[in-house]
Formats: C-alpha cells, sequence, structure tokens
C-alpha cells in the first residue's frame, strides 16, 4: 500500500504485471481502479537500493523545530525531526495522509488545501465528517483573484448579533432593490409551422396537397399547457391524449375526404403530454394517420405514428353484434363516487371533458348508463362512451386500454347535451375485452357507433419518461476483446487430488489430455472429475448444422445435469473448448458458435461449477496452446476467453460511435422484401418500419397462413388474427403490397420453392431479408432433452441456413438476423433459445468477413411484446445486468442507428454508461457492509435465516412470522417470478452471486442457510480440494506478496 488517501481511496505500488492484475480484479466487481503513470514507484520495496544513497546525500542537513505546528503524513502521531532517516523514512513508507487528517481533526475544524487546483480535497472530505470544514484556494481554468476570495470568504465565521446603539436608528427603505438581468428567451426557431388544434381534436393548419387523388395534411403544435380539452387523463401518472381525442381526429379528418366511418383503428402508441411536439395528420381517400414529433430533439426530429385507420365510404346500419354470455357474474350498480373510484384504482386519473353519469349499472349483455354534458359535444359523449365501456368488466383489477376499433361512425351536425350509453360485451379473457358501444340522443338517434372496441391489459406504464425521444447511441453496443489478466506463471494443480476429465475423441481432445497429464493433473471420468473440459469437435460433411447444434448442446446439458447432483463435498468446474468461434472463418467455428449462448446460461443457471468458456485458434496446432488452457482451469473466469497470440481476451460491451459507414436504410421500390416471422407481433411492427423506409412489396412468411382475404371480416372476434388482418389492409391502404406465405423457413426445399414460385411469376427480386423466425422454451438446462432443443434450435439455426444458402454473400442489400441479448447476458431458462441466437451471431460474422452487409441484432426484451410479453421473468433477469425492457419505438430508432456501421453483432441493450461489462451485477446491495467471514457458523446461519425469511416475505406479501424455517417454499406459493426476484435480493444480501436453480435445490428457510453458509465458508463445509480462484484470492495473493516483500526489507535494514 503506498497510499491511505481516505477510506475509499488508495494508492496501491508494485510492478506493472501485479498492478494490471489488481486493476482487473477491483472492475471485476465494478469498483473504480486507474493506473497512475509515474517513473518511479516510490513507497515500495523497488526503491530499497536507493535508500543508503539517500540518507548519505542528507547526511549534512540541520533542520529546525518549525514554528508552527506540523502534522507529517510519515507518523503523524510523532513529532518529525526532518533528519535524513526521517527524508529516507518518508520516501519509503505509505504516505498515511487519512490518518494525518483525523489526527489533526482532533483539534481543528477548517481545513484549507493550498495549491492551483483542488486534489486532495475530496480524501479530506472523505474522511471528515459533515462537522468539519474543507475547501480549496485555487481551480484551474477559473479567475485567481475571484476564486480565492470566494473560498476565503467561505472560512470566515458568520457574524454574531452585536449591541444595537441606542435610537433613533436611521429609516432604511423597506423594499431592497434587486439588479439582475432578464433575459427574453426567443428558443429555438421551428423547422415546421403548426397551428394550435382545433377544440376536441388534434387537428391544427390544414393544407391540401397536390396529389391525385387529393390528400389532406393537418399541422399543429400541442403544448402541456394549452391542451385541446379542458380536463386531465393520466395512465399511472401519465398525462396522455385520450382515445376520445384520437377518434375524434380521425372522424373529422375523414370526413374531410368523404368518408363515413373508421375501419380497423389501431392505437400504436400513445401521445405522452409532457413536452412540446409537432402533430400531422395525414388523410387521402383511403387511409388516415396521426403522427407526432417532440420539438428540439438534440438527435433529429423523429416521427411516431400513434393511430391510424382505414375509411369507409358505405354506410352500415346494422345492429351491434351478439353479446357475450354473462357467466354468472355479479352484475354491479355504479354512482358517480364508485366510477371516479374504480378508475383511480386501474390507474386512469381525470376526465378530459366534463360529463356526469346518471343511473349506471350492469346488464346481462354488457352495461347501461345515463350521461349528460354541460353543452353539446359528440367528442365529451364520445369520451364517456370510451371510459364507461371498460365498466362492463368492472371486476377485473387490472388497468386496460383501448388498443384498436373495428369500426367508428360519429353523427354529422349537433347532437344533444345527454346520452344513453348502452354497451355490449362481445368477447374477453386473457387480458383483452372486447365491446360494441352505442350513444342514443334522447330522441333516440344514434350519435356514437363504435364496434368491436378492444381494450387490453397495459403491463407497465404507457411510456417511460423520453422513450420516444431517446437517443438511440446509448443502446447500440459491439462487443470489444480486452486483456484478461490470467494466472501467471504455471498453473498449479491442487496436488495430487486434482482430476480431470476432457470430453471429446478428436485431436485437439486428445493432445490436451496429454498436456494436462503433464501438468500434474490426473485423468477421470466426468461423474468423478475435479475439473471437466468439453471440447467440441468438428462436425461430420453428413451432419446438418441444426443436428450438429442440439448434438453439442446436449452433451454440454447432459454435462450440466450430472455435475449439478453432486454434493458440496465433491465440487467441480466445467470448461467448454471452442476454435475460431469468434472470427467464424469457417462452417465448422459457426456450428460451434451455439456453445455461446450456452455459457451465459450456464453461468446464470450453475455459477458455482462454471468456469468458464476457451475459444481457441481456428488451426491444426492446438497442443501449443493446451498449455495455456491448463493454466486456467483452476481460475473460475465465468466467461468466454479468446486466446490468440499467447494471450487471453474477455468481452466488454462499448457503444457503437464514429463516423457512420453507411447512408440511413432506404428500400427500394422495384424490390421486395422479406421477413420470416413476419406475422408475429413484431414481424408486423418490422413491415410496417420497412414500409416506412420505402418498401412497396413485402413477402411476410409464418408458420401458419392468413385466411382467404373473403373470409377475413369474419374473423373480427379472433383478436390475434384480427390484428393481423388490420396491420395487413393499413399497409395495403399506404400502397405497400403484401404476400402472406406459409413457410416453414428451416427447409431448405421449402425456401427455394417459395422463391422458384415468385420468380415463375414475374415477381420483383428479394433484395432483403429479415430473419425473425423463433421460438422460445423455458426450460433450465438440467431438464431440456434433445426433442426439445430442436423444436428451439430448428426455426433460428435451419432458418438462418436455408436463408444463407438460398441469398449468398453479395445478393441482397441487407441480411438482418433478429437474435436475444440473453445469448450474451445469460437468462436463466433460456439455455436453447440462447444456443440458437448465437448461432445467428456466428453466421452474421462469417458472412461479414466476405464483404456482406448482413447484422445480427442482439435484442433485450421489447416490451410487452414477442416472447416478453408477460415474461415478468425476463424482466427480472434484465432487472440483475442493470437493464429493462425497451419500446417499438427505442428498438427501431436503435435499428436504424446500428445498420450505419459496420458491426456484425450488435447488442441493443440500455445500461448505464458506467458498467457495461458482460456480467451480471451483483454484490452491491444490502448485504454489501456484513462481514460474513467474521461471523461464527451459528451467527451466520441465524443472519442468513434473518435475512432470507425477510426477503421471502416481502417477496410473498405475507408476515415474516408465518414463513417456518422447515416449511417448503412450493407450500407458500413460490413460482418461477418470484424466484427470480428473492435470487437478486439473496444476491445483494450475501454478495455472491447464486445459482437460478438454488430454490428448487435448497426448499427451505434451514436448507438455504446453509447452502449460502457454505459458499460463503468454502474452507469449512466443502470438499478438501481448493475452490477454484476468484478475483478475491487473486487480490489477496498479491497483497500477501506485497506484504511479504516489505517484512524482508524491513528486516534487513
Amino acid at each position: 500500500m503506498a497510499v491511505y488517501a481516505s477510506p475509499r481511496q488508495t494508492v496501491i505500488a508494485g510492478p506493472p504485471h501485479h498492478i494490471d492484475a489488481v486493476i482487473a480484479a477491483v472492475d471485476a466487481r465494478n469498483r473504480l481502479a486507474r493506473r497512475i503513470d509515474v517513473d518511479v514507484a516510490s513507497h515500495h520495496p523497488t526503491i530499497d537500493p536507493i535508500l543508503p544513497a539517500l540518507r548519505t546525500a542528507l547526511a549534512d542537513l540541520t533542520p529546525h523545530t518549525p514554528t508552527l505546528p506540523l502534522i507529517t503524513t510519515t507518523d503523524p502521531t510523532t513529532p518529525a525531526d526532518f533528519t535524513a532517516d526521517y527524508w529516507a523514512t518518508n520516501l519509503r513508507h505509505p504516505v498515511q495522509f487519512t490518518h494525518a487528517i483525523t489526527t489533526a481533526a482532533t483539534q481543528h475544524h477548517t481545513f484549507i488545501e493550498i495549491s492551483p487546483h483542488p486534489l486532495l480535497t475530496h480524501a479530506i472530505t472523505d474522511t471528515l465528517t459533515t462537522t468539519h470544514h474543507t475547501t480549496a484556494t485555487l481551480h484551474r481554468h477559473t479567475d485567481d483573484t475571484l476564486t480565492f476570495h470566494t473560498n476565503l470568504n467561505t472560512i470566515h465565521p458568520p457574524p454574531t448579533d452585536g449591541v444595537h446603539e441606542p435610537e433613533p436608528h436611521p429609516v432604511l427603505p423597506t423594499t431592497p432593490w434587486h439588479h439582475g438581468h432578464h433575459w427574453v428567451n426567443l428558443g429555438r426557431r421551428r423547422a415546421a409551422g403548426g397551428s394550435a388544434p382545433a377544440p376536441g381534436t388534434l387537428l391544427g393548419e390544414h393544407i391540401t396537397l397536390a396529389t391525385s387523388p387529393p390528400a389532406h395534411l393537418w399541422q399543429a403544435r400541442l403544448v402541456p399547457e394549452a391542451k385541446p380539452y379542458p380536463g386531465e387523463h393520466r395512465l399511472r401518472g401519465v398525462d396522455v391524449v385520450p382515445i376520445s381525442v384520437l377518434l375524434q381526429t380521425l372522424s373529422v379528418a375523414a370526413a374531410e375526404c368523404g368518408a363515413t366511418a373508421l375501419l380497423d383503428v389501431e392505437f400504436e402508441h400513445p401521445i405522452v403530454v409532457d413536452r412540446s411536439r409537432s402533430i400531422q395528420v395525414v388523410a387521402d381517400d383511403h387511409s388516415v394517420t396521426v403522427a407526432s414529433a417532440a420539438e428540439q430533439q438534440t438527435s433529429g426530429q423523429r416521427w411516431v405514428r400513434h393511430a391510424s385507420a382505414r375509411l369507409g365510404h358505405r354506410p352500415e346500419h346494422d345492429a351491434p353484434g351478439p353479446a357475450a354470455e354473462a357467466d354468472g357474474r355479479e352484475l354491479i350498480d355504479y354512482d358517480v363516487s364508485s366510477v371516479d373510484e374504480l378508475q383511480r384504482s386501474w390507474g386512469v386519473e381525470g376526465r378530459p371533458f366534463p360529463w356526469s353519469v346518471g343511473p349506471c349499472r350492469q346488464t346481462p349483455s354488457g352495461l347501461h348508463a345515463e350521461v349528460t354534458t354541460p353543452q353539446a359535444s359528440t367528442v365529451a359523449l364520445l369520451d364517456a362512451a370510451v371510459h364507461l365501456a371498460r365498466l362492463a368488466d368492472g371486476s377485473n383489477p387490472v388497468l386496460m386500454v383501448p388498443a384498436g376499433v373495428g369500426r367508428v361512425h360519429l353523427a354529422a351536425g349537433e347532437v344533444g347535451a345527454c346520452g344513453s350509453v348502452e354497451v355490449y360485451r362481445r368477447g374477453g379473457g386473457g387480458g383483452e375485452l372486447v365491446v360494441d358501444v352505442v350513444v342514443k340522443g334522447p330522441d333516440g338517434r344514434t350519435s356514437v357507433d363504435i364496434r368491436s372496441l378492444r381494450f387490453t391489459t397495459l403491463e407497465s406504464d404507457p411510456v417511460p419518461q423520453n422513450a420516444t425521444d431517446a437517443d438511440p447511441r446509448t443502446f447500440v453496443h459491439a462487443i470489444e476483446w480486452r486483456p484478461w489478466s490470467g494466472p501467471s506463471g504455471p498453473g498449479h494443480s491442487d496436488g495430487p487430488l486434482a482430476t480431470v476429465a476432457v470430453i471429446g475423441r478428436g485431436l485437439a481432445a486428445g493432445r490436451l489430455r496429454e498436456v494436462l497429464s503433464d501438468n500434474g493433473y490426473r485423468s477421470a471420468g466426468a461423474a468423478d472429475a475435479r475439473y471437466v473440459v468439453y471440447v467440441a469437435e468438428p462436425c461430420s460433411t453428413e451432419e446438418t448444422d441444426v443436428g450438429c447444434a442440439v448434438r453439442m448442446s446436449g452433451d454440454v446439458s447432459r454435462l450440466v445435469r450430472t455435475l449439478s447432483r453432486r454434493d458440496g463435498h465433491r465440487p467441480a468446474t466445467l470448461w467448454i473448448v471452442t476454435r475460431g468461434v469468434r472470427e467464424s472463418g469457417t462452417d465448422a467455428a459457426v456450428r460451434q458458435s451455439c456453445l455461446w449462448g450456452l455459457a451465459g446460461v450456464i453461468g446464470a443457471e450453475q455459477p458455482d461449477l462454471w468456469g468458464g468458456l476457451i475459444d481457441l485458434p481456428d488451426d491444426d496446432n492446438s497442443g501449443r496452446y493446451a498449455a495455456a488452457v491448463s493454466r486456467v482451469l483452476p481460475v473460475a473466469a465465468g466467461t468466454i476467453l479468446v486466446l490468440r497470440d499467447g494471450e487471453f481476451s474477455a468481452p466488454a460491451l462499448e457503444r457503437v460511435s464514429g463516423p457512420a459507414v453507411r447512408e440511413p436504410l432506404r428500400c427500394r421500390p422495384d424490390s421486395a422484401y422479406l421477413v420470416t416471422g413476419g406475422l408475429g407481433a413484431l414481424g408486423l411492427l418490422t413491415a410496417a418500419w420497412l414500409a416506412d423506409r420505402g418498401a412497396r412489396r413485402l413477402v411476410l412468411a409464418g408458420r401458419t397462413a392468413l385466411p382467404p382475404r373473403s373470409a377475413w371480416d369474419s374473423h373480427r372476434d379472433d383478436p390475434v388474427l384480427a390484428h393481423r388482418i388490420s396491420v395487413i389492409r393499413n399497409l395495403e391502404m399506404r400502397g405497400v403490397s403484401v404476400e402472406s406465405v406459409a413457410l416453414d423457413v428451416g427447409s431448405r426445399e421449402a425456401v427455394q420453392a417459395l422463391l422458384d414460385q415468385r420468380d415463375h411469376l414475374g415477381a420483383p427480386p428479394i433484395r432483403g431479408v429479415i430473419h425473425g423466425a423463433g421460438v422460445a422454451e423455458s426450460r433450465l438446462l438440467t431438464d431440456v432433452s434433445d426433442e426439445s432443443l430442436r423444436h428451439v434450435l430448428w426455426p433460428k439455426v435451419a432458418g438462418a441456413q436455408a436463408l444463407h444458402d438460398a441469398f449468398p454473400v453479395g445478393s441482397l442489400d441487407f441480411f438482418f438476423l433478429t437474435a436475444s441479448a440473453g445469448a450474451v447476458f445469460g437468462v436463466p431458462g433460456q439455455g436453447a433459445y440462447a444456443a440458437a441466437n448465437a448461432h445467428l451471431d456466428g453466421l452474421a460474422r462469417a458472412r461479414r468477413r466476405q464483404g456482406d452487409h448482413t447484422m445480427s441484432l442482439d435484442w433485450v426484451a421489447w416490451r410487452g411484446l414477442g416472447f416478453a410479453a408477460g415474461a415478468d421473468v425476463v424482466d427480472e433477469e434484465l432487472h440483475r445486468v442493470g437493464s429493462r425492457p425497451i419500446q417499438a419505438e427505442e428498438a427501431f430508432a436503435a435499428w436504424e442507428y446500428a445498420q450505419r456501421y459496420d458491426v456484425a453483432q450488435a447488442v441493443v441493450a440500455p445500461l448505464p454508461g458506467a458498467r457495461e461489462e458482460v456480467r451480471p451485477d451483483v454484490g452491491r446491495g444490502r448485504g454489501a457492509g456484513r462481514e460474513w467471514t467474521q461471523m461464527s457458523a451459528d451467527e451466520m446461519l441465524d443472519e442468513l435465516a434473518t435475512g432470507l425469511r425477510a426477503i421471502l416475505a416481502d417477496e410473498l406479501q405475507m408476515p415474516q412470522t408465518e414463513i417456518e424455517s422447515d416449511r417448503p417454499f412450493a407450500e407458500l406459493g413460490l413460482n418461477s417470478v418470484m424466484a427470480m426476484s428473492i435470487r437478486r435480493e439473496a444476491e445483494e444480501l450475501v454478495g455472491i452471486e447464486l445459482s437460478a436453480t438454488m430454490l428448487w435445490n435448497h426448499p427451505t428457510i434451514a436448507s438455504l442457510s446453509e447452502y449460502i453458509a457454505n459458499r460463503l465458508r468454502p474452507g469449512d463445509d466443502v470438499a478438501p480440494e481448493s475452490e477454484t480462484a476468484s478475483e478475491t484470492s487473486v487480490l489477496d495473493a498479491l497483497f500477501a506478496d506485497a506484504e511479504t516483500a516489505t517484512a524482508g526489507s524491513e528486516s534487513g535494514r
């Protein structure tokens, strides 16, 4: 230790390789460590040889006793004599700065650092309590005189209350004059015009566009201080434009185009009223859309489409559809207060328009209510109808919001100030509610007619703050390879008990066995060996890509199952060895890439037995790398290591930045674009995104084709199918030709047949492919089977390979592979899915090496969409690694940004700027201050049981007294989502990473406490074989070396 700067700052001196190892170990704990560039390491045994010469050179010093008290950093408790011995000791011994400050603080209150810029002020503040005052003298890049006197004024004591002279006093003005500048903030000039929206709508200045047929554009400026409705409308505290205003906007715009109704209305994203926004409403003979963009964006204006609809030109007078049965539910009467209270319980606050409800009662078919408004207003009646429609399922306690409407007709002309609202429940369940709504006036005339109003559950807040305006540069990352500080010198073999099992029959596995034997390891079977090394074997020419992935993933999964069943007295460490996967320069390397996805999942599910993955160069000289592999086996890296040129590297995430190499994505109007998984939730959004980029011909491939077009209107009661049809119709209204096909994308024959058929019909060539097909299946690696692996791997692996064969390098403008960040971070239960997505990463690297514009996009979960819909476990794991799900707007903005860079694998994840290493963030929570290793065995078990009981009680929402030490968690109602949350809290409690399966393997408070205690005190209860080294052991070893060297030099003086 060179400098004791403060309780939170130290300086360590030593040889560069030791310092690098300390920095790596501290970085692994998510703490700050940086190298200080100096020529000589003072305060360290390095300078011992010059000390005699220094004493000789200073021997003639004749120091005097200082007139001011002086406390030295050499020995704060002893007066200094400033002789030659003092200066030699000062140079050699640690700087005890924090001790000197503590000593001074016993007699003094104010500390002033005299220097041209504060270097020690922060260390002083860290050392002292808030009862002391610390200040600097000067600051660089400031006016010296002003800064000096400003700091000087901070040390003067406040004036005391003096004795006033007797009356009379001079009379002073009671109102002081404060001279100040008041500048007029002109703001930035808006790029586009726009007037205030008309009341009850978002329609502003109207422009007729010279198109054939004519189109219409309304531009408005929406500001929070002047909304086009008198009240408020908040969802979970977020102020959003109400659906009634959007429907009124679409209807008025449609009427301008001669339409009488709206069809297939889709509400895509809410309009958050948190800042000034530019609003554009565009309508033609076929469709109408509402879009907005935040003003004064720093990264360019991005338009977000919020709502769209087709235009209906023929009046329809059919009666509301047959209502669903009441299912024996109790019919409820509502009054004004109960309606407001119920909506607040859902998370709905405010009322955009003034209306009051009279008699309101559920009926067997839905709901009946009488509504009154202060003055005649269609939009006010519409607002009341939409709000009251939700009460048709008032027993459902979750927040549900309108997601779409089959048909809307609003009466033209004046309407009355009161109306009768009839709600007919058409269907529901599974987080949805579908109703028809009719509002009639006292004369029986229909003023509002809404068919198939579909409510869906809102799982999270409407929109994270500024989500649609977020900077995509903060989301897009590339994997960088940084030096990994492994063991120096020959690796230790744990003595005669160190056994190893090398799994593999190839030359590389055989050579590794020989070298490990030469280094002191004894061979053993996988069931008994201390270290188990799985060496990926090259696939045979007869084996398909998906067959190879199933075989290797199955081999590793079975090893995990075998090793996880060992008791704590026979620990095991599993390693995987691949070749050339980082570069993916050969087909064999691409086929092994699936193991990279498994690596992260093993670390998440079984951190106790996970050693890491080592990627060797893809050549025939595997024997010369075996020695390096043997040295790292005892060191549980817990990550992927790449060995190149004799050095190990580990992955880290770096934000993609710098000059772009491509123009923004633009699709050719004379080409077609294929989206696999195109009829799923993400596929349909992707299709609309391509249309926004100019695509006019889309081929959407899914496992199941759409029904014949003549039957489309008969499927409105199927919300999933109705949504697909609605999106396709909206695309067609925009001039996009959409071809939906049923395709087994994993079949080369099926893919080629599709291309041959299109060529035979003279269809335009496909110039871009987005491979989004996939299936997910949550199973721990200990539970997977070859059948479940094949089920998940088939669409991703076989599909990607079939597309790769059908579209050779250079034949496409772009080839995007939608993958998952779970292959990078590791999500428990997603082993097969991670393996499938890692294969896509490898294929992208292989095609990019050949100059192709291929990119694998490793997404975190899209909030509420795709495989993440309702998957709370995914949210928990993302939170655990410091991330979160992303909104669709954020995802597409990041996609546009990423594709402009020459990156084969883009990891799209919101991550804090200060930590982006690829490993979970554990050990920084509630248990960080506990000294677990200083406790006795009984104290540790008691403390663990108390802490775990509190965590479970909080998660299970039950008193701690009801959680008995020997009561199984399953009896308490524990599920997988709770297990992930409890695991994260337990990691914060004890400060170490824990297995994803620990709650199932140790299902009571007592057994779980004992398991964690053994993890915290491995030397007491674990087998005599030494545990794998960790960052802590690296630090301990280095400090032990430093202390030994220090002791030796001191004794030699």
